[in-house]
Protein backbone atom coordinates (compact mmCIF):
# COMPACT_ATOMS: atom_id res chain seq x y z
CA UNK A 1 0.00 0.00 0.00
CA UNK A 2 1.32 3.44 -0.89
CA UNK A 3 0.42 6.33 1.36
CA UNK A 4 -0.36 9.91 0.37
CA UNK A 5 -0.05 13.23 2.12
CA UNK A 6 -3.32 14.49 3.55
CA UNK A 7 -3.67 17.96 2.06
CA UNK A 8 -1.09 20.32 3.52
CA UNK A 9 -0.82 18.40 6.80
CA UNK A 10 2.05 16.10 7.73
CA UNK A 11 -0.36 13.17 8.01
CA UNK A 12 -0.10 10.24 5.57
CA UNK A 13 -3.15 8.14 4.70
CA UNK A 14 -3.97 5.18 2.51
CA UNK A 15 -5.46 6.32 -0.84
CA UNK A 16 -8.67 4.51 0.11
CA UNK A 17 -10.62 5.28 3.27
CA UNK A 18 -12.91 2.71 4.88
CA UNK A 19 -16.25 4.35 5.62
CA UNK A 20 -17.91 2.91 8.71
CA UNK A 21 -21.53 3.94 8.19
CA UNK A 22 -22.43 0.29 7.55
CA UNK A 23 -21.30 -0.73 11.04
CA UNK A 24 -24.08 -0.93 13.61
CA UNK A 25 -27.52 -2.44 13.97
CA UNK A 26 -29.95 0.29 12.98
CA UNK A 27 -30.62 -1.00 9.42
CA UNK A 28 -30.72 -4.44 7.74
CA UNK A 29 -27.77 -3.63 5.47
CA UNK A 30 -25.44 -3.07 8.42
CA UNK A 31 -23.14 -5.48 10.26
CA UNK A 32 -22.32 -5.41 13.96
CA UNK A 33 -19.88 -6.98 16.40
CA UNK A 34 -17.43 -9.53 15.05
CA UNK A 35 -18.74 -9.21 11.49
CA UNK A 36 -17.92 -5.52 11.45
CA UNK A 37 -14.53 -6.03 13.07
CA UNK A 38 -13.71 -8.68 10.47
CA UNK A 39 -14.03 -6.01 7.77
CA UNK A 40 -11.96 -3.55 9.80
CA UNK A 41 -9.24 -6.14 10.41
CA UNK A 42 -9.06 -7.08 6.73
CA UNK A 43 -8.81 -3.42 5.78
CA UNK A 44 -5.93 -2.99 8.23
CA UNK A 45 -4.18 -6.08 6.87
CA UNK A 46 -4.54 -4.69 3.33
CA UNK A 47 -2.79 -1.51 4.43
CA UNK A 48 -5.77 0.79 4.93
CA UNK A 49 -5.03 3.07 7.87
CA UNK A 50 -7.80 5.66 7.38
CA UNK A 51 -11.23 5.02 8.92
CA UNK A 52 -14.19 7.39 8.70
CA UNK A 53 -17.22 7.32 10.99
CA UNK A 54 -19.62 9.83 12.61
CA UNK A 55 -21.25 10.33 15.97
CA UNK A 56 -24.68 9.91 14.39
CA UNK A 57 -24.04 6.56 12.64
CA UNK A 58 -26.26 4.01 14.39
CA UNK A 59 -26.57 6.52 17.27
CA UNK A 60 -22.92 6.10 18.17
CA UNK A 61 -22.63 2.35 17.69
CA UNK A 62 -20.34 2.75 14.66
CA UNK A 63 -17.89 4.74 16.77
CA UNK A 64 -18.03 2.06 19.48
CA UNK A 65 -17.15 -0.66 16.97
CA UNK A 66 -14.22 1.35 15.63
CA UNK A 67 -13.11 2.00 19.20
CA UNK A 68 -13.16 -1.70 20.03
CA UNK A 69 -11.10 -2.40 16.91
CA UNK A 70 -8.53 0.25 17.83
CA UNK A 71 -7.70 -1.62 21.02
CA UNK A 72 -6.05 -4.37 18.98
CA UNK A 73 -3.81 -2.27 16.74
CA UNK A 74 -1.13 0.41 17.06
CA UNK A 75 -3.26 3.52 17.60
CA UNK A 76 -0.55 5.86 16.31
CA UNK A 77 -0.57 4.08 12.95
CA UNK A 78 -4.30 4.65 12.43
CA UNK A 79 -6.04 7.77 11.14
CA UNK A 80 -9.45 7.97 12.79
CA UNK A 81 -12.00 10.44 11.45
CA UNK A 82 -15.41 11.21 12.87
CA UNK A 83 -18.00 13.94 12.45
CA UNK A 84 -20.31 16.26 14.37
CA UNK A 85 -23.52 18.11 13.43
CA UNK A 86 -26.51 15.77 13.18
CA UNK A 87 -28.31 14.86 16.41
CA UNK A 88 -27.30 11.49 17.83
CA UNK A 89 -30.43 11.10 19.93
CA UNK A 90 -33.17 13.13 18.26
CA UNK A 91 -35.22 13.11 21.43
CA UNK A 92 -32.59 14.88 23.54
CA UNK A 93 -29.88 16.56 21.48
CA UNK A 94 -30.53 19.34 18.95
CA UNK A 95 -27.41 18.77 16.87
CA UNK A 96 -25.55 21.64 15.25
CA UNK A 97 -22.11 23.19 15.65
CA UNK A 98 -22.49 25.50 18.62
CA UNK A 99 -19.74 25.58 21.26
CA UNK A 100 -22.01 23.75 23.69
CA UNK A 101 -22.89 21.03 21.20
CA UNK A 102 -19.38 20.47 19.86
CA UNK A 103 -17.84 20.21 23.33
CA UNK A 104 -20.49 17.72 24.41
CA UNK A 105 -20.24 15.61 21.27
CA UNK A 106 -16.45 15.43 21.10
CA UNK A 107 -16.45 14.06 24.67
CA UNK A 108 -18.99 11.39 23.68
CA UNK A 109 -17.02 10.48 20.53
CA UNK A 110 -13.74 10.15 22.43
CA UNK A 111 -15.42 7.87 24.95
CA UNK A 112 -17.01 5.67 22.29
CA UNK A 113 -13.81 5.52 20.24
CA UNK A 114 -11.80 4.64 23.37
CA UNK A 115 -9.08 7.05 22.34
CA UNK A 116 -7.46 10.18 23.75
CA UNK A 117 -7.57 12.05 20.45
CA UNK A 118 -9.32 12.15 17.09
CA UNK A 119 -7.09 12.48 14.04
CA UNK A 120 -9.67 14.24 11.86
CA UNK A 121 -12.74 15.92 13.37
CA UNK A 122 -15.20 16.98 10.68
CA UNK A 123 -18.25 19.22 10.52
CA UNK A 124 -20.87 16.96 8.98
CA UNK A 125 -22.83 19.87 7.47
CA UNK A 126 -22.99 23.68 7.59
CA UNK A 127 -24.85 25.03 10.62
CA UNK A 128 -27.11 27.93 9.59
CA UNK A 129 -28.01 28.67 13.21
CA UNK A 130 -24.45 29.09 14.51
CA UNK A 131 -21.88 31.55 13.23
CA UNK A 132 -18.88 29.99 11.54
CA UNK A 133 -16.75 32.12 13.87
CA UNK A 134 -18.16 30.30 16.92
CA UNK A 135 -17.69 26.91 15.29
CA UNK A 136 -14.11 27.55 14.20
CA UNK A 137 -13.27 28.98 17.63
CA UNK A 138 -14.34 25.85 19.50
CA UNK A 139 -12.78 23.52 16.92
CA UNK A 140 -9.51 25.43 17.25
CA UNK A 141 -9.65 24.94 21.01
CA UNK A 142 -10.00 21.18 20.48
CA UNK A 143 -6.90 21.08 18.27
CA UNK A 144 -4.83 23.19 20.61
CA UNK A 145 -5.69 21.18 23.73
CA UNK A 146 -4.85 17.90 21.94
CA UNK A 147 -8.27 16.27 21.69
CA UNK A 148 -8.23 16.69 17.90
CA UNK A 149 -5.29 16.66 15.49
CA UNK A 150 -6.84 18.11 12.31
CA UNK A 151 -10.16 19.55 11.16
CA UNK A 152 -12.28 18.61 8.16
CA UNK A 153 -15.61 19.62 6.63
CA UNK A 154 -18.31 17.93 4.58
CA UNK A 155 -20.86 18.90 1.91
CA UNK A 156 -21.55 22.64 1.65
CA UNK A 157 -21.47 25.43 -0.91
CA UNK A 158 -18.03 26.46 -2.14
CA UNK A 159 -18.61 30.06 -0.99
CA UNK A 160 -19.22 28.78 2.54
CA UNK A 161 -16.02 26.78 2.54
CA UNK A 162 -14.09 29.75 1.13
CA UNK A 163 -15.55 31.93 3.89
CA UNK A 164 -14.44 29.45 6.56
CA UNK A 165 -10.90 29.23 5.17
CA UNK A 166 -10.60 33.00 4.92
CA UNK A 167 -11.86 33.47 8.49
CA UNK A 168 -9.34 30.92 9.74
CA UNK A 169 -6.53 32.84 8.10
CA UNK A 170 -7.74 36.20 9.37
CA UNK A 171 -8.42 35.13 12.98
CA UNK A 172 -5.63 32.54 13.26
CA UNK A 173 -8.09 29.69 13.72
CA UNK A 174 -7.11 26.17 12.75
CA UNK A 175 -7.89 25.55 9.07
CA UNK A 176 -10.04 22.84 7.56
CA UNK A 177 -7.61 20.31 6.11
CA UNK A 178 -10.16 18.30 4.08
CA UNK A 179 -13.46 18.40 2.24
CA UNK A 180 -15.73 15.34 2.23
CA UNK A 181 -18.14 15.98 -0.63
CA UNK A 182 -20.38 13.99 -2.95
CA UNK A 183 -18.39 13.23 -6.09
CA UNK A 184 -18.52 10.37 -8.60
CA UNK A 185 -18.98 9.71 -12.32
CA UNK A 186 -22.73 10.28 -11.98
CA UNK A 187 -22.44 13.47 -9.93
CA UNK A 188 -19.70 15.86 -11.04
CA UNK A 189 -21.05 19.29 -10.08
CA UNK A 190 -18.22 19.64 -7.55
CA UNK A 191 -15.85 20.07 -10.50
CA UNK A 192 -17.24 23.58 -11.02
CA UNK A 193 -16.17 25.31 -7.81
CA UNK A 194 -15.52 23.14 -4.76
CA UNK A 195 -12.84 20.86 -6.19
CA UNK A 196 -10.83 23.69 -7.82
CA UNK A 197 -11.07 25.66 -4.56
CA UNK A 198 -9.72 22.70 -2.59
CA UNK A 199 -6.84 22.18 -5.00
CA UNK A 200 -5.93 25.89 -4.87
CA UNK A 201 -5.98 25.80 -1.05
CA UNK A 202 -4.22 22.40 -0.83
CA UNK A 203 -7.20 20.85 0.92
CA UNK A 204 -7.56 17.07 0.77
CA UNK A 205 -10.55 15.78 -1.23
CA UNK A 206 -12.13 12.70 0.38
CA UNK A 207 -15.44 12.17 -1.46
CA UNK A 208 -18.30 10.06 -0.21
CA UNK A 209 -20.37 7.70 -2.38
CA UNK A 210 -17.64 7.09 -4.99
CA UNK A 211 -19.72 4.41 -6.75
CA UNK A 212 -22.99 6.36 -6.53
CA UNK A 213 -24.50 4.06 -3.94
CA UNK A 214 -23.62 1.01 -6.04
CA UNK A 215 -25.26 2.30 -9.23
CA UNK A 216 -21.94 2.40 -11.09
CA UNK A 217 -21.48 -1.33 -10.50
CA UNK A 218 -24.27 -1.88 -13.01
CA UNK A 219 -25.82 -4.66 -10.99
CA UNK A 220 -28.98 -2.73 -10.18
CA UNK A 221 -30.06 -2.24 -13.77
CA UNK A 222 -33.14 -4.10 -14.96
CA UNK A 223 -34.01 -3.90 -18.66
CA UNK A 224 -31.69 -0.93 -19.04
CA UNK A 225 -33.20 1.01 -16.14
CA UNK A 226 -32.39 1.39 -12.46
CA UNK A 227 -34.67 -0.61 -10.17
CA UNK A 228 -37.17 1.82 -8.67
CA UNK A 229 -39.15 -0.13 -6.07
CA UNK A 230 -38.83 0.97 -2.46
CA UNK A 231 -37.18 -2.33 -1.57
CA UNK A 232 -34.61 -1.86 -4.33
CA UNK A 233 -34.13 1.76 -3.32
CA UNK A 234 -33.11 0.71 0.17
CA UNK A 235 -30.89 -2.06 -1.18
CA UNK A 236 -29.18 0.07 -3.81
CA UNK A 237 -28.27 3.09 -1.74
CA UNK A 238 -28.87 2.92 1.99
CA UNK A 239 -28.54 6.07 4.00
CA UNK A 240 -28.57 9.66 2.81
CA UNK A 241 -26.94 9.02 -0.57
CA UNK A 242 -30.24 8.01 -2.19
CA UNK A 243 -30.40 6.72 -5.74
CA UNK A 244 -33.33 8.68 -7.13
CA UNK A 245 -31.02 11.50 -8.24
CA UNK A 246 -29.40 9.01 -10.62
CA UNK A 247 -32.61 8.04 -12.40
CA UNK A 248 -32.07 10.13 -15.53
CA UNK A 249 -31.29 9.66 -19.26
CA UNK A 250 -27.48 9.81 -19.12
CA UNK A 251 -27.06 7.28 -16.29
CA UNK A 252 -27.46 4.18 -18.41
CA UNK A 253 -24.85 5.26 -20.97
CA UNK A 254 -22.33 6.22 -18.28
CA UNK A 255 -22.77 2.87 -16.53
CA UNK A 256 -22.56 1.05 -19.86
CA UNK A 257 -19.23 2.75 -20.58
CA UNK A 258 -17.93 1.94 -17.11
CA UNK A 259 -18.69 -1.72 -17.71
CA UNK A 260 -17.12 -1.59 -21.17
CA UNK A 261 -13.90 -0.06 -19.87
CA UNK A 262 -13.87 -2.56 -17.01
CA UNK A 263 -14.10 -5.45 -19.47
CA UNK A 264 -11.19 -4.04 -21.49
CA UNK A 265 -9.07 -3.60 -18.37
CA UNK A 266 -9.89 -6.96 -16.83
CA UNK A 267 -11.35 -5.07 -13.86
CA UNK A 268 -14.75 -4.64 -12.26
CA UNK A 269 -17.00 -1.60 -12.80
CA UNK A 270 -16.54 -0.57 -9.18
CA UNK A 271 -12.77 -0.59 -9.64
CA UNK A 272 -13.02 1.57 -12.75
CA UNK A 273 -15.30 4.06 -10.97
CA UNK A 274 -12.79 4.34 -8.14
CA UNK A 275 -9.77 4.49 -10.48
CA UNK A 276 -11.42 7.39 -12.31
CA UNK A 277 -11.77 9.32 -9.05
CA UNK A 278 -8.14 8.73 -8.16
CA UNK A 279 -7.17 10.24 -11.55
CA UNK A 280 -9.11 13.39 -10.66
CA UNK A 281 -6.84 14.50 -7.85
CA UNK A 282 -8.81 12.90 -5.05
CA UNK A 283 -6.80 12.07 -1.91
CA UNK A 284 -8.81 9.08 -0.68
CA UNK A 285 -12.35 8.11 -1.73
CA UNK A 286 -14.46 6.81 1.15
CA UNK A 287 -15.78 3.33 0.45
CA UNK A 288 -18.52 1.83 2.57
CA UNK A 289 -18.89 -1.92 2.77
CA UNK A 290 -20.17 -4.65 5.05
CA UNK A 291 -18.19 -7.57 3.65
CA UNK A 292 -14.58 -8.50 3.05
CA UNK A 293 -15.02 -9.51 -0.59
CA UNK A 294 -16.30 -6.09 -1.61
CA UNK A 295 -13.50 -4.43 0.36
CA UNK A 296 -10.87 -6.49 -1.47
CA UNK A 297 -12.49 -5.63 -4.80
CA UNK A 298 -12.31 -1.91 -4.06
CA UNK A 299 -8.67 -2.05 -2.97
CA UNK A 300 -7.97 -3.70 -6.32
CA UNK A 301 -8.84 -0.36 -7.94
CA UNK A 302 -5.37 0.85 -6.98
CA UNK A 303 -3.97 -1.45 -9.67
CA UNK A 304 -6.27 -0.20 -12.44
CA UNK A 305 -4.65 2.33 -14.79
CA UNK A 306 -6.90 4.59 -16.85
CA UNK A 307 -5.55 6.61 -19.75
CA UNK A 308 -6.66 10.19 -20.46
CA UNK A 309 -8.69 8.72 -23.33
CA UNK A 310 -10.39 6.27 -20.96
CA UNK A 311 -11.35 9.10 -18.62
CA UNK A 312 -12.66 11.27 -21.43
CA UNK A 313 -14.75 8.36 -22.73
CA UNK A 314 -16.28 7.80 -19.28
CA UNK A 315 -17.01 11.49 -18.80
CA UNK A 316 -18.45 12.36 -22.22
CA UNK A 317 -22.14 11.37 -21.66
CA UNK A 318 -22.53 13.36 -18.42
CA UNK A 319 -25.31 15.95 -18.26
CA UNK A 320 -25.05 18.73 -15.61
CA UNK A 321 -27.28 18.12 -12.58
CA UNK A 322 -28.95 20.18 -9.85
CA UNK A 323 -27.00 20.37 -6.61
CA UNK A 324 -28.66 17.92 -4.14
CA UNK A 325 -29.08 20.34 -1.24
CA UNK A 326 -31.76 18.05 0.22
CA UNK A 327 -28.93 15.81 1.47
CA UNK A 328 -26.92 18.75 2.81
CA UNK A 329 -29.36 20.13 5.36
Amino acid sequence: MRYVRFGQTGMKVSPICLGCMSFGASAPWMVDGDDAKKVLRRAWDLGINYFDTANTYSEGRSEEIVGEFLQGIDREEAVVATKVYFPVDKGRTPGGLSRKQVLAEVAHSLRRLKTEYIDLYQTHRWDYETTIDETLSVLTDLVRDGRVRYLGASSMWAWQFAQALALSDRESYERFASMQNLYNLLYREEEREMNPLCRAENVALVPWSPTAGGILSGRYFQDGKIATTEKDSQRVAPGSTGHRRYIRPDTHEIVRRVREVADRKGATPNQVALAWLLRKGVTAPIIGTSNVEHLEEMVGALEVVLSPEDSAYLEEPYVPQPVPTDSWH
